[in-house]
């Protein structure tokens, strides 16, 4: 189980162990990808597409 960010053409898998739903993402202010590069939420955030997989849910976003 993971989650992953879509930005731009790169792929980001975030360091919690889960498929995080909708809302959790929207709340988070801030997300730490499992090489430790934090990611920061700015005003243009937006979520494009989500894909859910059987291992993996897959946001395609705007930072």
């Amino acid at each position: 189980m993971k989650t992953i960010f879509i930005i731009g053409s790169k792929k980001h898998t975030l360091k919690y162990t889960r498929k995080m739903p909708e809302g959790e993402v929207k709340k988070m202010k801030s997300f730490v990808t499992n090489k430790g590069q934090k990611l920061e939420k700015t005003s243009k955030f937006k979520i494009l597409n989500i894909s859910d997989e059987k291992t993996a849910r897959v946001f395609k976003i705007s930072l």
